[in-house]
């Protein structure tokens, strides 16, 4: 099983270095649709790694490809350790990419950490809160937020007024619901 964990973990490493790549040497628009595309990408690679590289002394398993491919898929323990193995190293790779997902949006569109860095940028390291209004305005948060919203098919605009699309919608009643449930206030 430790070879599964450590190919779920190259595989992730290897994306990272892709997205660096990526992101300094092209101009993205959507640039989360290149994540999602560098991510899936990767899943045949984890699995041409995972057939191909040789347990070893790392594994203890009984079975290789042809367990996997058995005629009685979940017939045997073999085979059924032979899954486990392969979703254990592919889960990690997935979780690991949820995480990092959680810490891009906090670096690309966190409010606070914008609000810092411009403080740290300033000459005295001080801003009032008139000066980072000047340097971070608040229609320029809205334009950004609506213009990735209009892209990724949430809203639509229609002569400067926006309207929900259906994927919008949904996710309105989604959060709505869970921001009800957990008393969480309007937020944003």
């Amino acid at each position: 099983m430790i070879k599964a964990y450590l190919l779920g973990f190259l595989c992730f490493a290897l994306f990272l270095c892709v997205h660096v790549i990526v992101f300094r040497t092209i101009e993205l628009k959507e640039r989360f649709r290149a994540i999602k595309t560098i991510f899936f990408s990767l899943i045949p690679v984890y699995a041409a790694l995972y057939f191909i590289t040789p347990s070893g002394y790392v594994v203890v398993e009984t079975g290789g490809p042809a367990a996997f491919f058995s005629a009685a898929p979940f017939g045997t323990i073999v085979a059924v350790t032979v899954y486990i193995h392969f979703l254990s190293g592919f889960m990690l790779y997935l979780f690991l990419f949820l995480g990092y997902c959680q810490f891009y949006f906090i670096v690309d569109r966190s409010i606070s950490v914008r609000v810092m860095i411009e403080i740290e940028k300033s000459p005295d390291g001080r801003l009032s809160a008139e000066e980072i209004q000047k340097v971070y305005p608040f229609k320029g948060i809205l334009d950004r937020r609506l213009e990735h919203m209009v892209c990724g098919n949430y809203i639509e605009d229609r002569n400067g007024r926006y309207s929900n699309t259906g994927k919008g919608r949904a996710e309105a009643l989604v959060f709505s619901f869970l921001k009800d449930l957990l008393r969480l206030g309007k937020g944003g």
